[in-house]
């Protein structure tokens, strides 16, 4: 079952990044990567919220609409995945920042 997250479909910035949900595309200058539903999704909830810590438990309720597990990986290692196309150091984020315990933040 895929949950969706509700909001606008305009286009927003991360970083230097130009996010298109319409397109489902992500761009800079003239580089241009494609962004999967739940990349998209897990992107626009973030902004959604931005400043504010969203726990694992949300995002996999709201995104990939399943309960939480206390062993669930899913959301931590989908993150990494997204950070390699959004972030210039994955090692050291600037945009989509880990809080410990809680979740993440995006920080457009």
């Amino acid at each position: 079952r895929q949950a969706r997250v509700a909001h606008s479909e305009e286009t927003f910035a991360i970083g230097t990044w130009q996010i298109n949900p319409r397109k489902h595309l992500m761009s800079r200058g003239r580089t241009s990567k494609r962004l999967t539903f739940y990349e998209l999704e897990v992107l626009k909830l973030l902004r959604e919220k931005r400043d504010e810590t969203v726990s694992r438990d949300e995002l996999l309720e709201k995104v990939w609409g399943i309960q939480a597990s206390p062993t669930s990986r899913t959301v931590d290692n989908f993150i990494v995945k997204l950070r390699r196309k959004l972030e210039e150091d994955q090692k050291n984020p600037r945009h989509i920042l880990t809080v410990y315990g809680l979740g993440y933040k995006l920080v457009p």
